[in-house]
């Protein structure tokens, strides 16, 4: 499917009333959700600080100098980052994976969708809805929010149409975001702080709809200048059913440059839907942030970190002990490096307790904190799920020989312990994703138009990657268990297989697989099928019956009963005769 740029809404009339009551509830809003938020921040700055040093914005001051500079030269062992970036990539490969199809189309009926036409739509539009997403840039984002989600425990992405990928993806990092949720329990508010030079400023919102001081700095070629801009999405409290623009609309986002109060708005959006995700880890109680296994591995990253550094210090106390000297040495040069020669003078009069020597002989028994290190270490590989994701090469630890079969139930249990956390990111993330991408394809026309039948019939996303086959996969154990059992009873009553149904079996084994529907076959050709060989079974039976009388009739016919007459004829008077009596 050829791209198609989406076309071009018409710029909104600026109600300059309209935008100052808007802003001013986002200023108030705002305010209070900075206060909500000051304790997940600091705790999201020690993940920062320990796990994930390029991750996290706190101090939205434009023009900042320190950006390019080293980050994490704190991180003395970076176990805790390496295993939460396993962590990132399972979750990439296993849910939403590039290389293979991680979701399917379907309807609530199921017999719509077992009708053909249906099917082909379906078939077209998931296509379609695929190529959108992999030629945009939605793998790249939602790499990020792995990362993101699994760090601190709640990710956020804005998802907003786009005049050349058609929909365009926005991924948040932590700390520059607000989130608030509703009676439901569900986030519905997403406001976030960040910086903007006048360039990006200008060429987002047009230099008719800036603030003077903006118009003045491009003016004077002043672009790489940055700016705090907020943009506030929340739902619409003030909504007229059936008006024009944002004010009908159920969702709203407002821009406008923080700080400053001689220009009410940048722009107001309307959107039809929730326009962002906001997927998180864990929940407790009515807690808008999530928690999450990074957050689990901090106190042992931490001590991981003062292990290894006083690892160091015993290491370098043994290699370099520290001296000590006569005072009459003070002045003069000394070669402290391995190998290297004094010249002392007087050293030969002056005795064994003159020239230079170690304070104290460091002879350090490290074995212990070796084995402590290496138990912080494996601690935080299983906390950050290493152990399921790396579990042939490393959790296998047995001298017998691992079957495939062993594999497959180990990595099944593990898992299930992923369970909640797919679930909820299907419901916070992918499926706002797909349903909001479907519709901004099916309002500028890149999706086929709906057949008839689906009139009144809501699409339903199922899931089939690789986690989310896994999950279901442990529902084929009972299949597998209770078919294996009846066959080993049918060796002695083969009619216990009566009780099963094969057919229904193999549809459902397939579905929990989520093997392709097109690999098996229709019911109707199936039937058609077994028609066609109990057909050709009586035919070969009565071929067999027939050649059974042939080669009777024929030895009958050479066998002599005397008198001139063989078997048969003898056999064939017998039934005249008995017809004429």
């Amino acid at each position: 499917m050829a791209k198609t740029p989406v076309t071009k809404q018409p710029p909104l009339m600026r109600d300059e009333t309209g935008m100052q009551s808007l802003r001013d509830e986002a200023d108030r809003r705002l305010v209070m959700m900075r206060s909500d938020r000051l304790v997940w921040r600091d705790t999201w700055r020690e993940i920062s600080h320990y796990i994930l040093p390029t991750r996290g914005r706190y101090f939205h001051v434009p023009n900042q100098s320190s950006r390019g500079r080293i980050k994490g030269p704190q991180i003395v062992d970076k176990t805790g980052s390496i295993a939460l970036g396993n962590l990132a990539a399972f979750l990439m490969a296993g849910i939403t994976s590039p290389a293979r199809d991680w979701f399917r189309l379907e309807t609530n009926n199921d017999q719509l969708n077992d009708d053909d036409n249906i099917k082909r739509w379906l078939s077209d539009t998931k296509s379609r809805l695929q190529r959108v997403l992999a030629t945009g840039n939605f793998y790249a984002a939602m790499s990020q929010t792995y990362e993101e989600l699994a760090g601190f425990g709640t990710a956020a992405c804005i998802i907003l149409q786009d005049y050349e990928d058609i929909v365009r993806f926005y991924p948040l990092t932590a700390g520059e975001y607000y989130l608030a949720q509703n009676d439901r329990g569900e986030v519905d508010t997403l406001f976030r702080e960040y910086v903007q030079n006048v360039a990006q400023i200008v060429q987002r919102f047009g230099l008719e709809n800036v603030s003077p001081t903006v118009q003045s700095l491009w003016e004077s070629r002043q672009l790489t200048v940055e700016l705090p801009i907020v943009h506030a999405i929340m739902p619409n409290s003030s909504r007229i059913a059936g008006a024009f623009g944002w004010q009908g609309a159920p969702y709203i986002g407002i821009y406008y440059e923080y700080g400053n109060d001689t220009h009410p708005a940048l722009l107001i959006e309307a959107y039809p839907r929730k326009p962002f995700i906001a997927p998180r880890w864990s929940t407790a109680s009515n807690d808008a942030y999530g928690h999450g296994p990074g957050e689990d591995a901090l106190p042992d990253i931490k001590s991981l970190q003062v292990a290894q550094v006083r690892l160091a210090e015993a290491i370098d106390k043994y290699a370099r002990p520290p001296t000590m000297a006569d005072a009459s040495l003070q002045e003069t040069m000394v070669n402290l490096l391995p190998g290297g020669l004094n010249f002392i003078p007087g050293l030969n009069a002056a005795g064994a307790g003159a020239g230079i020597r170690p304070v104290y002989q460091v002879n350090p028994n490290i074995t212990p904190l070796q084995q402590r290190i290496a138990e912080f270490q494996d601690q935080i590989r299983k906390t950050l799920r290493n152990d399921l994701i790396l579990m042939v090469s490393q959790g296998m630890e047995t001298t017998q020989p691992v079957t495939a079969a062993e594999i497959n139930v180990r990595q099944q249990e593990k898992m299930l312990t992923l369970g909640p956390v797919l679930e909820r990111f299907h419901n916070e993330a992918l499926d706002p994703i797909i349903t909001t991408t479907l519709e901004i394809m099916e309002r500028h026309g890149l999706i086929l138009p709906r057949p008839d039948e689906l009139n009144g019939h809501n699409i339903k996303i199922a899931y089939s990657s690789i986690m989310a086959q896994a999950q279901r996969a442990t529902e084929t154990t009972g299949i597998e268990q209770i078919v294996r059992f009846a066959g080993s009873l049918a060796g002695a009553d083969p009619s216990i297989l009566d009780n099963l149904d094969l057919d229904a079996a193999i549809d459902r084994y397939g579905d929990l697989l989520g093997v392709d529907p097109s690999i098996l076959r229709d019911p109707d050709f199936v039937a058609q099928q077994r028609q066609q060989r109990a057909y050709q079974q009586q035919q070969q039976q009565m071929a067999a019956q027939a050649q059974q009388l042939a080669t009777g009739a024929k030895t009958l016919s050479d066998t002599d009963v005397g008198g001139g007459t063989n078997a048969l004829q003898a056999i064939m008077g017998s039934f005249a005769a008995g017809a004429q009596g």
